[in-house]
């Protein structure tokens, strides 16, 4: 009898273990994180064209919710799988941050489950490179890029089951990008408005409002765990690291300015003035002379930034 039950414990010690939830392994094209309960990021692999951002997705008790669908089907289907590992549910929206077409390539991979697409615009242009905006390049891609549902203006309070989503436009942020709020849990998809130890690319983008947008992520969420569209996820220490690294820019430009200096010999200053706290800082050398050009374009208002 003691024989059989060792027998019978060892064999339902072996059935329990098979079903036991497995770990996800990477991706080619990135890696799931969790941000909260029902909240993961979906954090890209650097120098990958087919994600080039992250991407992310909620799962509630009625639906699920994607933030961003990747710059390729190829990465969208590979989310879609992931998604599908942790729950059978429909995919009801899915949200663009911003209006560009690295996060939006992979809707078609939605297209047909009955998603809502919510975006900054609506107009399918916004979200197509100058190259395909002729008549025949929008033609080429009516499969791979989707004109959106939705544009909010507001507010937008989006019920997933146990948990809602609000999508809105951030204070500050003249351009239009979207932020996504799940509450419960308390975490944030900021979309390219936060870069986590990332210096950013600034192609859109103006430093005096985008801080604005930051000081009121950690004004307004101060507990919250931030998904940003580059880095991993982070809060609000990380957020203002970001904010301040912005403000460095305007702090070296500035001086620069007072000294005379212009073009390259102001980007070269600058990032000497930089490099000791964000040189480790991904794409430091990528980027930062091209964000003090942009920064000195902004400060001398040759363009009106955003």
């Amino acid at each position: 009898m003691i024989r059989r039950s060792a027998a019978l414990a060892v064999l339902l010690a072996g059935i329990s273990g098979s079903l036991r939830p497995q770990t996800s392994q990477p991706r080619r094209h990135f890696r799931i994180v969790d941000a909260g309960p029902g909240c993961y990021a979906a954090v890209a692999t650097p120098g990958s064209p087919l994600s080039t951002g992250n991407a992310g997705f909620v799962i509630g008790t009625e639906g699920i919710l994607v933030v961003d669908a990747f710059a390729s089907e190829a990465a969208a289907r590979d989310l879609f799988s992931e998604i599908r590992r942790r729950s059978a549910l429909p995919v009801r929206w899915i949200v663009h941050t911003r209006d560009r077409p690295d996060g939006a390539r992979g809707d078609a991979v939605f297209r047909d489950r009955g998603v809502v697409i919510l975006a900054p615009k609506t107009d399918l242009r916004a979200i197509l490179p100058p190259s395909d905006q002729t008549t025949a390049g929008r033609r080429a891609r009516p499969a791979s890029l989707l004109r959106p549902d939705v544009a909010p203006f507001s507010t937008t309070s989006l019920w997933l089951g146990g948990r809602t989503a609000r999508v809105f436009l951030p204070r500050g942020d003249a351009a239009g990008d979207l932020v996504v709020a799940v509450e419960p849990p308390d975490v944030v998809y900021t979309g390219s408005l936060f870069w986590n130890a990332t210096v950013p690319d600034l192609l859109d983008s103006g430093t005096a409002t985008s801080m604005a947008a930051l000081e009121g992520f950690t004004r307004d969420f101060p507990a919250a765990t931030f998904v940003p569209r580059h880095g991993e996820p982070g809060h609000a220490l990380q957020v203002r690291f970001f904010r301040d690294y912005l403000a460095g820019l305007r702090q070296a430009a500035g001086r620069a300015m007072e000294a005379g200096l212009s073009g390259p010999a102001l980007t070269g200053n600058g990032k000497d003035a930089l490099r000791p706290r964000y040189g480790a800082w991904t794409g430091f050398d990528q980027f930062a002379a091209r964000n003090l050009e942009q920064t000195e374009r902004e400060m001398r208002q040759k363009s009106p930034g955003r």
